[in-house]
């Protein structure tokens, strides 16, 4: 503001040889744009002097290059003892050249007001003024605004002390303003001391004193101790709770602050929510500080008062609760641990209704900013009704299908309990459940601080889990068995079908590539081929990230063919053809050798990558120029070998490979591509008990594995319930035994749900997780189809992501993320942002309608750098943004990408300048100066 006025009168200068600013209330700083911008560009070399000495060697410097052009300022105070003295200097510039600058012109300006008095350029009043400025200005319209002339002293003195303070000294003092004049500037009042009139503070400290309790204490009392009574009285009031007479139980050092006027109550915290909701965020946290403290004060509020541990109190803190995240996070924790031991689906639908629409609500000051706890605690609960919900399915799908006789069985029952029911994602569901219920850091406070009720009412719930997660494996193994039935009986026959209801892998370029794409075509095709993936990781993970950007056009039901084995299943979907007919065993020979045969055109990939021993990540990338075949070791090889349970590995493994993997293959994609998706099996949990399969049926010992084995005869009597066999001659596989060569195998058997194969000699340390067999969660693989998205009215919408700040190692980076409305007049609403890396937490905003640059910084963690890479200067981190906003009803997920730069061990720059100019410039090095 200042700068702008300084530049008014110098600009018709810039031609002069000598410029003197004479500047007493040094409103010009040394790096103000007047030296380090406008002087330098018109050539000007710009002393700051306030001493003789500093004049006297800008003198002596002067002459030694006449053709230098200076811009002298001159910060001598008036009132210093020893003027400075520059005589020779002023004969020299001329008379427009020599400006007088003061703080009373630049207001008089600035305002168009004549009434500001001198006192204005006072040496400490002009600082105080300084220093708030724009708070001052501010001020002084408020003056205006109650008179439009009127410019005494008093209000003068005004005008300062509601700019130091930020304040409106013209009306009558605000809650808000009260609390944050006696907290948080009480020094600056004492400063204000020293430079306005006594009967000004006098009458600022009356006006305090003059305001309802507990404020009106503030400056002579705990200012701590009366605003942790004020909020707790908010708490408690928000539950019809007597505070007046509560305070006392829960603390008797807040007696003497209980008489709080309901009303005044009410009013002083929606004004200072509206003023500053992280204050009132501060203060609630300090007053859970001090619940916690003391676990009886806790005890006494949730449990003896408002009675938590009942679910429908329960749910009534709920509904009330807008400041707390500790209570609300505490009547969380009671209704969790009654879901899971009453299982009363409805009523705690209900509940997780409430909470989703409160999410929605724009002022919920314990919503604004949620703590990792909490974010855990909520998932868990609604990771708990999804259990219990898909538990009473299954239920319902067992009486059923177990009395549905074999032949009259369908693929399309299957299908729709297990994909389009969303069966397909209990076994994680349960173990994410069971994971949080166990190590989850959910609880809002320590267990030690529960009272006993609530302590035993949790440490049952965990238990009592662990029985539903052995009902619901019974239920499976019953669902398991009749998918078997049915896969006994027409599987051999569907796979020569090219209208079975099911897809398998080896018709996916036939049933799925082929009729949405031509290579003659211009657009782009992408085959993304995830190892290991099932249905529920497609829905739950990686659908998401897709639907960014593309949308779904179709989606088949899909099969391996079995047995589930990665060398068969993966290799039948780029061969086009069941294993019996691969001529080659390279997925690149294989798929080109389909394109040449179904459409006579010639494609000839470029392999860049084929390393099949990679754990996880992308391990296959065929290129050419109209068609990509991509294969990501999604959980293939991460489950062998690996006792983690199945939440650990998509919550961190899978999570890793879309940020990572998928992601850098999509920013690359164009917007009009297709996608198409599909897997090679699926996986499940290794049951306990074993089958020894006999030695007398088998060519070889290796022929058996736990999930398959391939014999020479069929299990006789009774232990031919614990497998199914199949013909082997006409499933399409390889006859002879993979073990011993030239020796033929009859039948393929897989063990009944239950169940694991062993040899009769040899190591049996199963997998916790594996494939191979005949589950629907080993066969059953998703067969989608995306291609671009079609045009939608969104809301708003993501309109640029940028770097912002440093870029230097060790230092934050920041990112500016700029959202636009994509409709007119639209209200405030709740918005998510969440980001790709794992170190930036999400963020939950309100969106006002107009467009917004939201700034988030972190500390990016950098893995270990090879040489080779430090040398090259810097990297690139690349960062997606994730917006996420309900429009209507539709839960809209938008993404942009920004490549972070980041410079490795950043060198400074040193300007070779001569030292006394760099002084005379105000530019010595810090260094140099200390």
């Amino acid at each position: 503001m200042i700068e702008e006025w300084v530049l008014e009168k110098i600009e018709p200068l810039k031609k002069e040889p000598l410029i003197i600013l004479r500047d007493p209330q040094r409103m010009i700083q040394p790096g103000a744009h007047v030296v380090d911008g406008w002087a330098e560009q018109a050539g000007f070399v710009v002393p700051f002097c306030s001493g003789n000495m500093a004049l006297r060697e800008f003198v002596e410097f002067a002459g030694v290059d006449p053709s230098l052009r200076f811009l002298v300022v001159d910060r001598s105070r008036e009132d210093a003892k020893i003027p400075l003295f520059y005589p020779d200097l002023d004969a020299a510039a001329k008379s427009p050249a020599h400006i007088h600058l003061s703080l009373r012109k630049y207001l008089v300006d600035v305002t168009g007001d004549q009434n500001w008095p001198q006192m204005v350029n006072d040496r400490k009043v002009s600082r105080l003024i300084l220093e708030h400025l724009e708070d001052t200005l501010q001020t002084h319209r408020y003056l205006r605004q109650v008179h439009p002339t009127r410019f005494t002293d008093n209000d003068c003195y005004k005008i300062i002390l509601g700019g130091a303070l930020k304040i409106n000294p013209f009306k009558q003092l605000s809650p808000t303003e009260i609390r944050h004049l006696c907290i948080e500037q009480h020094q600056e009042i004492d400063e204000l001391k020293s430079v306005l009139p006594e009967e000004v503070i006098s009458a600022l400290k009356e006006t305090i004193q003059r305001a309802e309790k507990p404020f009106c204490w503030l400056l002579e009392r705990d200012p701590k101790l009366i605003v942790r009574a004020f909020t707790l009285a908010a708490i408690l009031h928000q539950h019809g709770l007597e505070y007046q007479v509560l305070l006392s139980n829960i603390d008797p050092t807040l007696h003497d602050y209980r008489e709080i006027d309901p009303k005044f109550l009410d009013r002083a915290m929606q004004d200072q929510l509206a003023a500053d909701p992280d204050k009132v965020i501060a203060d609630v946290e300090d007053t859970e500080t001090f619940l916690l403290d003391d676990p009886s004060r806790l005890a006494f509020l949730l449990h003896e008062r408002l009675q938590i541990d009942k679910p429908k109190e329960a749910y009534k803190v709920l509904q009330k609760e807008r400041l707390s995240p500790l209570i609300r996070g505490m009547a969380l924790v009671a209704l969790l641990a009654n879901l899971i031991q009453e299982q009363d689906v409805r009523f705690h639908m209900k509940t997780l209704t409430l909470l989703e629409k409160q999410v929605e609500e724009v002022n919920f000051p314990a919503l604004s900013r949620p703590t990792p706890q909490w974010e855990t605690l909520l998932n868990a609960y609604h990771r708990a009704l999804e259990c219990y919900e898909l538990c009473f399915e299954l239920v319902d799908y067992v009486k059923k299908i177990q009395v549905t006789p074999t032949d009259e069985l369908t693929f399309d029952e299957f299908d729709q309990l297990w994909n389009k029911d969303r069966l397909n994602r209990l076994d994680f569901y349960l173990a994410d459940l069971n994971r949080m219920l166990r190590v989850g850091d959910m609880l809002p406070a320590p267990l030690k601080s529960f009272w006993p009720e609530l302590k035993t009412s949790w440490e049952d719930s965990r238990n009592k889990f662990d029985e539903v997660i052995a009902v619901i494996q019974e239920a499976m193994d019953m669902i398991n068995r009749r998918f078997q039935d049915l896969y006994r009986l027409r599987y051999t026959k569907w796979i020569y079908q090219d209208d079975a209801p099911v897809v398998f892998t080896h018709q996916f370029l036939s049933r799925v590539l082929k009729p949405y794409w031509d290579p003659q075509s211009k657009q782009k095709a992408v085959v993304m081929v995830f190892d290991g993936m099932r249905t529920d990781a497609w829905d739950e993970f990686l659908r998401p990230v897709l639907e960014e950007r593309y949308e779904v056009i179709e989606s088949r039901p899909g099969s391996a063919i079995l047995p589930t084995e990665t060398q068969l299943t993966r290799k039948a979907i780029s061969a086009g053809c069941l294993p019996t007919e691969f001529l080659s065993t390279r997925e690149s020979d294989l798929l080109e050798r389909w394109v040449r045969k179904t459409w006579g055109t010639n494609i000839k990939f470029k392999v860049v990558k084929d390393d099949d021993t990679v754990d996880s990540g992308m391990t296959v990338r065929y290129v050419s120029e109209q068609l990509e075949y991509i294969i990501f070791n999604f959980t293939d090889h991460n489950l062998h070998h690996n006792n983690q349970d199945l939440a650990l590995i998509y919550n961190t493994t899978v999570s890793e490979i879309i940020r990572q993997d998928v992601r850098s293959v999509l920013r690359d994609l164009p917007d009009d591509a297709l996608i198409f998706i599909t897997s090679d099996h699926g996986f499940t949990p290794m049951p306990k008990k074993e089958y020894r399969v006999p030695e007398k049926i088998v060519a070889d010992v290796y022929d058996i594995k736990y999930r398959n084995a391939r014999t020479i005869n069929k299990i006789e009597g009774d232990s031919s319930k614990q497998a199914i066999d199949f013909d082997v001659r006409v499933m399409g596989i390889p006859d002879d035994s993979p073990s011993i060569r030239n020796t033929q195998i009859n039948y393929m058997l897989f063990p009944r749900p239950g169940w694991i194969f062993k040899r009769w000699k040899g190591p049996h340390k199963p997998d916790r997780y594996s494939h191979g067999g005949l589950s629907l969660a080993e066969c059953l693989i998703p067969m989608v189809v995306l291609g671009p998205k079609k045009e939608q009215q969104y809301w708003l919408f993501i309109e640029s992501v940028e770097q912002v700040g440093s870029i230097s190692e060790g230092e934050p980076l920041s990112i500016g993320i700029t959202l636009a409305p994509g409709i007119l007049g639209m209200d405030d609403i709740p918005i998510m942002l969440s980001f790709s890396r794992e170190e930036i937490p999400s963020r939950r905003e309100i969106f006002s309608g107009k467009k917004t640059t939201y700034t988030v910084s972190w500390q990016p963690e950098i893995a270990e750098l090879s040489e080779e890479i430090r040398q090259q200067g810097e990297i690139i981190l690349p960062v997606t943004v994730i917006l996420s906003y309900r429009q209507e009803k539709e839960m809209v997920r938008l993404s942009k990408t920004v490549e972070m730069r980041l410079k490795l061990d950043p060198t400074k720059l040193h300007r070779r300048v001569d030292s006394k100019l760099d002084f005379l410039m105000g530019k010595v090095p810090k260094e140099i100066n200390n």
